[in-house]
């Protein structure tokens, strides 16, 4: 009777780390699909939002060199 419930344990035991090994695969494999999906898809909206940024920050860096320029032409150092 002992050797009965060991096999029943040792059964149960194994099935549930075999299911619980299956699922932890399932889990890293649907992570990196998701993760290339997101990477990969948006790749062209990236690379908008960088040209929106750089153009953003052009505008600024002009600005900023004509409130330069007005402060040094106001107060004679140029």
């Amino acid at each position: 009777v002992n050797f009965e419930a060991l096999i029943i344990a040792m059964s149960v035991v194994g099935g549930t780390l075999l299911i619980m090994l299956g699922v932890c695969c399932c889990c890293c494999c649907c992570k990196k699909k998701s993760k290339k999906q997101v990477l990969g898809g948006d790749d062209e909206r990236a690379a908008r939002e960088r040209e929106k940024r750089r153009v953003r920050q052009e505008e600024r860096r002009a600005e900023m060199k004509s409130r330069h320029d007005e402060i040094r032409r106001k107060y004679g150092t140029v």
